[in-house]
């Protein structure tokens, strides 16, 4: 019985704190939205770096809870976090309640609880990560789009434009060899990390 009320309580700790620690945003509340504030660089927010990144960088987070091999189940914490919860919890219901007698039985199905708990969320979290991941935009979603100049980049200077991908408003710095005014219609031509090579927008090319 003390075994379950361990596992009971150590597991509904770790819960309590996942969720209380993941229900905490780290960026601002706005991090949706198209600016980053931060120290200026030629008349553009230098930050506006910060929120590309994590759209490109976001990628590399496709493998979570440890790689592909069969085990990775048993290196996932949320697995062993929802084992011990429910566990625990089956079997203090058993014993407490006297539903079951036979201590081996209680044992064994608190254990297959434990497993199917902690097996399906670990599942559950591992699918719904790579399919927010699939739907972040690469670097090379953004090369061939045409965006808005926000500031006018200048040569050897930087600006900022906006682009539209899958959806979502993007604000990116960007350079470019070409005469473009703020307000003018331009091509992403290639990225350079998180910045984007402009160059300006043909009249047919536009219709």
């Amino acid at each position: 019985m003390y075994v379950y009320i361990a596992a009971l309580v150590l597991g509904g700790v770790l819960l309590g704190a996942s969720l209380l620690l993941g229900g905490h945003d780290a960026d601002g509340p706005d991090a949706d939205g198209p600016d980053v504030d931060g120290p200026d660089l030629d008349g553009v927010d230098a930050d506006a770096d910060v929120g590309l990144d994590k759209d490109l960088e976001v990628e590399k987070g496709l493998d979570v809870d440890g790689g592909t091999d069969v085990f990775w189940i048993l290196r996932s914490f949320r697995f062993w976090m929802f084992f011990l919860a429910f566990f625990g919890l089956t079997g203090v219901t058993l014993d407490g309640l006297g539903l079951v007698q036979t201590p081996w039985i209680t044992a064994v199905l608190s254990t297959v609880m434990g497993f199917l708990a902690g097996g399906g969320a670990a599942t559950a979290f591992r699918v719904l990560s790579k399919d927010e991941t699939a739907e972040a935009p690469g670097a090379n979603d953004y090369v061939g789009k045409s965006a808005k100049v926000l500031v006018a980049p200048k040569r050897g200077s930087v600006g900022k434009v906006r682009v539209e991908v899958k959806g979502q408003l993007v604000d990116l710095l960007a350079t470019t060899d070409d005469e473009i005014g703020a307000n003018d219609e331009v091509l992403v031509i290639e990225m350079d990390g998180t910045r984007a090579r402009i160059a300006r927008l043909e009249r047919e090319e536009r219709d």
